[in-house]
């Protein structure tokens, strides 16, 4: 059976993922089986018939109604493989799914993906027809992904991104509206005297992270982003790192800062360390309503972080905040913000964490949600 020299990958109903997880394996079967050639043909449904190829699509295609959980959402992963000399079936619960399948099969066959590049890849030399797996499988956690840190290049990210599926990861955070503060230490060169600064603008990093979305869709991955900033965009002060100190703010903001030792002002110049009067109203319209606003324009983040101000001892001491824990104000919130979205049909869901100050529960404000997953 080993002078097979070609093969066929049949999609069903291709969309971008699909259609992407159709080139990879084309790809990788080049490489693992030498010279042969692979046709990738769209088909509007599985024909049983055709047993000479390899079928992509998902569990409804191929009559798996049994695997489908009606309480299953967007987020979630279910994967099947069933191949057996080179032709078979790669399926999964979604597109994202066919695509993690995709690449299950690949490492059934032997193929390994230690790194993000094509160097740290394994790809082994195999026969099409000696291409085997039986494999099932759906993850024990829902979200499973990384996040953008330290100082990084579009490169570095594409690379995290484009190896994320292989190894069943299924989302990407970029955090921040721009991502910034973490590409601009690469392109400025920090701490690195054998290179000179390039000069590295907002405008570049926004452009970076266009292009970086573009690639976190066409995987159909899960897209986290922004985090801190919401308790200083607001009121119109950037919030891109945690170097740049300010020494004045716009006028007539200071009444919307936290008071701490009787002073309201940017929490040692920095916005992002910088909590503010979470007890005023006004305070908390403006949070909710800048995300409503952001997430308007933003339609294409699946998962939006709103979190609190970094750093600690920065939490507001006046005489309508001393009194009630951070954590009760963040699910007022919260609660606020939920009914906004719901109202507006916006779909996004929201993370809020359990950090620094919030790890204290809060004391008499539960979670009224409208929208839950």
């Amino acid at each position: 059976m080993n002078n097979i020299k070609d093969s066929k990958i049949y999609v069903i109903k291709k969309d971008q993922t699909l259609n992407y997880a159709a080139a990879e394996l084309k790809k990788y079967l080049k490489l693992m089986c030498g010279n042969i050639d692979v046709e990738v043909i769209e088909k509007d449904e599985y024909d049983c018939c055709l047993t000479d190829g390899l079928w992509l699509g998902l569990f409804r295609d191929f009559g798996y109604y049994n695997k489908i959980d009606s309480k299953a959402t967007v987020f979630d992963d279910y994967v099947i493989i069933s191949v057996k000399n080179g032709t078979g079936i790669i399926t999964g619960l979604n597109s994202r799914s066919v695509l993690i399948s995709m690449y299950t099969f690949l490492k059934e066959c032997g193929c390994r993906f230690i790194r993000p590049g094509a160097d740290g890849e394994y790809i082994p030399h195999r026969p099409i027809d000696l291409l085997n797996a039986e494999y099932e499988h759906k993850p024990s956690y829902t979200h499973r992904g990384v996040c953008i840190e330290g100082a990084v290049s579009y490169e570095n990210v594409f690379d995290i991104i484009e190896w994320s599926p292989k190894v069943g990861f299924n989302s990407y955070f970029i955090q921040f509206r721009e991502a910034y503060t973490f590409f601009e230490r690469w392109y400025n060169h920090k701490n690195n005297s054998e290179k000179k600064p390039e000069g590295f603008t907002v405008e570049k990093a926004r452009d970076i992270v266009a292009r970086l979305e573009n690639e976190i869709k066409k995987r159909g991955l899960i897209y986290h982003a922004v985090g801190h900033g919401w308790t200083c965009e607001p009121l119109n002060i950037p919030g891109l790192d945690w170097d740049v100190k300010y020494l004045s703010v716009p006028d007539g903001v200071e009444q919307y800062l936290a008071l701490v030792d009787g002073k309201r002002e940017l929490w040692d110049g920095i916005p992002l360390n910088t909590n503010l009067c979470y007890s005023n109203l006004e305070v908390q319209s403006m949070i909710v309503e800048s995300i409503v606003e952001y997430l308007k324009i933003h339609k294409n983040i699946d998962i939006l972080h709103f979190w609190l101000a970094d750093g600690t001892n920065n939490q507001c001491e006046c005489e309508n905040c001393k009194d009630t824990r951070p954590s009760d104000f963040y699910i007022r919130m919260l609660n606020k913000l939920d009914k906004r979205l719901t109202a507006e049909g916006i779909d996004t869901k929201i993370v809020f964490l359990i950090y620094v100050d919030l790890f204290w529960p809060p004391e008499k404000e539960k979670l009224k949600i409208l929208s839950a997953l």
